[in-house]
């Protein structure tokens, strides 16, 4: 290993080089557990960018990981497609019904827009 320090973009891309860094790197894929580390429900921690992003560096901060995890929840997709969700205490959001019920329902479907999309809109900007 080397002597020298290395800061978590560095240790991934000489990881990336095939050359050796001062550590393994390390990726801790944190999702929900920003919410308790900032005493928040799940949904009041998915309700914005920001507790998103504070979440995920008090958690790399704590556990001294090399990744910054931008993912929020599965049915974040869904739910742009005005699909529901189903949020627990305990567990990450789910997606509800389905809410494609016949090839028709697919044929006139009309994409989100991310610009327009409030719950895409607070994943690119915990990205940012």
């Amino acid at each position: 290993m080397s002597d020298s320090k290395m800061n978590s973009l560095n240790r991934v891309l000489t990881t990336l080089s095939h050359k050796e860094p001062d550590r393994v790197p390390l990726f801790l894929l944190v999702t929900m557990h920003g919410a308790k580390e900032l005493g928040l429900t799940i949904k009041e921690y998915f309700s914005s960018a920001e507790n998103v992003a504070e979440g995920q560096i008090r958690m790399r901060k704590k556990f001294r990981h090399d990744c910054l995890y931008s993912f929020f929840y599965a049915p974040v997709e869904i739910e742009a497609w005005n699909g529901e969700v189903i949020y627990v205490d305990n567990g990450p959001p789910n997606s509800g019904e389905p809410f494609i019920k016949s090839f028709d329902d697919i044929r006139n479907m009309t994409s989100p827009d991310v610009t327009k999309t409030p719950c895409l809109q607070k994943v690119l900007t915990a990205t940012n």
